[in-house]
């Protein structure tokens, strides 16, 4: 059964942990996904690293191949929040794109004021929530970022981590997604404006790091309280024990409770 509300996260005990101490929720790129295929694109660089994914699915009813794959049965837990449950930001500077999906509202963003004035890297305005599209189309899993024509440069950053291959149709996937380029927000706007020699563009190019690994996005308060886990279905009481205990300490509101399949699997 799919829910239209929320979404499901299925992870470990140490990451539940991570979660309800920082109040965030983790994102990678797409370069670190079990799918090898979705980092494959036409483009000779490998933009891949610079899109960033956090996977959650809209299925209800508990999945053993979620468990098995992404969780653990003696030491698993299926994490249930609303979708868009990020905390938002005001933005001071009108020039800066809103990156509100929930309340389209101009100026709210789930990136800080900062990292548009003084970060090393630039967040673009992609769809941050999509239903992950299955199909054996080779150019929509293989796409190509940057197209050049009549002499103007095109970056489609929205056709990256859109896409999987029939065989993952199990997940009924949905997806944050971030996209970053490895130059500050007022370089971008810069070279867009005054740059003839598009130095940005020859910079991405490149293909330079990022300064991280991963990316994380703050919880609000008000989702982080409607906060559901399911607990694995073979878990361990003293594991059992540690998920009661960071309930107490961080997230008292969380709702706890044991699988339906527990007692069901050998």
């Amino acid at each position: 059964m799919q829910n239209e509300s929320y979404l499901f996260h299925y992870t470990n005990v140490s990451a539940l942990a991570q979660i309800l101490k920082n109040k965030t929720i983790k994102f990678s790129p797409l370069t670190v996904v079990d799918d090898l295929q979705e980092q494959d694109i036409q483009d000779r660089q490998k933009y891949g690293k610079y899109c960033f994914v956090s996977s959650w699915t809209d299925e209800e009813n508990e999945s053993i191949p979620m468990w098995k794959m992404y969780a653990s049965m003696d030491s698993g837990a299926r994490i249930k929040l609303p979708k868009y449950p990020f905390k938002e930001y005001v933005i001071n500077d009108r020039n800066v794109p809103a990156y509100s999906e929930r309340n389209n509202i101009s100026g709210l963003s789930v990136f800080t004021n900062n990292v548009f004035t003084e970060s090393p890297y630039c967040p673009l305005p992609t769809k941050l929530l999509c239903k992950v599209e299955y199909t054996d189309d080779p150019h929509k899993l293989k796409p190509q970022v940057i197209t050049v024509k009549n002499g103007q440069t095109t970056v489609s950053t929205d056709i990256i981590g859109q896409c999987k291959s029939k065989y993952w149709k199990f997940q009924s996937e949905w997806r944050y997604v971030l996209f970053f380029l490895p130059f500050g927000y007022r370089e971008m706007m810069r070279s867009a404006r005054d740059d003839k020699n598009q130095s940005s563009l020859k910079k991405l190019a490149l293909c330079p790091d990022l300064p991280f690994n991963y990316y994380f996005l703050e919880i609000n308060d008000n989702d982080f309280a409607q906060m559901e886990v399911v607990l694995s279905p073979k878990m361990s009481e003293g594991n059992k024990c540690i998920v009661e205990l960071l309930k107490k300490e961080y997230n008292s509101s969380m709702k706890m409770m044991p699988s339906k399949l527990t007692g069901l699997i050998g």
